[in-house]
């Protein structure tokens, strides 16, 4: 009786590992074929399925046609859009599309690609020793000119490392980026209630903007210059509308005003004394009596 007890135990154990081994046979068939499933897809996706049958283009680049904007992309009807690098594509447009400010390239599956652009909005002038970079909202060089464009803002004192049309503007050193992004961000986000028309970053610790046309703020150092334009525009708020003058950065919380036609008088030099007539000699007298 013993003995059966120790084989039907002994069975019992061997069947276990059996089904255990039959399981793992099991999975591992199941994922050989998610796998080779996958595969599968994967090699179909990448030829056969998903090839481009439509391109369409949206958005508001006037300046191109839709051919051109395709060909910039540098995809065609028939390319596998899988294959497809959209980041490489959409900088090889923006740089060929040198009034196009943005590119996005977007799948819609199975088979339709569509490319939407926005064109660009000048709006600095980026005064440099050769001439001027005309650039875009968002930083984008738009021309290398001699002639600024009117209604644009002003920047001097930024000194280019990038001057070429269709790149991103960049400077020689970090420290002009920062100066100008800063302004730049500000002016983009319209809520400045008087318009910047002139920013001078020639000397970094004594940043000139111009207001309207009507107040020259001399911000100092060019740390903390949203603080520092939203006060100005505080103290700027409180004057008439036509108000005229000179504002100055005292300190890190104070700003002085002054009127311009008091600085201006105070800048004219005095009125010079008038030139007394020198006497005449008898000698020149006497020789001018003697002339034929």
């Amino acid at each position: 009786m013993a003995r059966d007890v120790q084989k039907t135990s002994m069975e019992t154990k061997h069947n276990a590992r059996r089904e255990r081994r039959r399981r793992r046979g099991r999975m591992t068939y199941v994922l050989l074929v998610l796998l080779l499933t996958v595969a599968v897809l994967v090699s179909l996706s990448m030829t056969v399925l998903f090839n481009i049958k439509t391109i369409r283009v949206t958005g508001n680049a006037d300046s191109y046609t839709p051919e051109e904007i395709v060909e910039a992309a540098g995809v065609a009807v028939g390319d596998n859009m899988m294959r497809i690098n959209l980041e490489e594509r959409e900088q090889a447009a923006l740089e060929q599309l040198i009034d196009v400010e943005t590119v996005d390239l977007k799948r819609q599956f199975p088979s339709t690609l569509v490319i939407d652009v926005q064109k660009c909005t000048p709006a600095y002038n980026v005064m440099y020793e050769y001439g001027t970079l005309i650039v875009s909202e968002h930083g984008k060089i738009l021309d290398n000119t001699m002639d600024p464009m009117q209604g644009l803002v002003n920047i001097y004192g930024y000194k280019p490392e990038e001057t070429t049309p269709g790149k991103p503007i960049s400077a020689e050193e970090e420290r002009y980026d920062k100066v100008f992004t800063a302004f730049r961000d500000l002016i983009y986000e319209g809520s400045l209630g008087t318009p910047i028309v002139s920013v001078d970053m020639t000397d970094f610790n004594d940043i000139l903007v111009n207001f309207d046309n009507r107040i020259e703020f001399d911000m100092g150092n060019w740390s903390e210059i949203r603080y520092k334009i939203d006060f100005a525009e505080q103290i700027i708020s409180e004057q008439p509308a036509d108000k005229e003058g000179y504002l100055t950065m005292v300190g890190s919380n104070q700003c002085s005003f002054r009127n311009k036609a008091d600085v201006e008088a105070s800048r004219q030099p005095a009125e010079s004394a008038p030139a007394v007539p020198a006497e005449t000699t008898d000698e020149a007298s006497t020789q001018e009596e003697t002339l034929p």
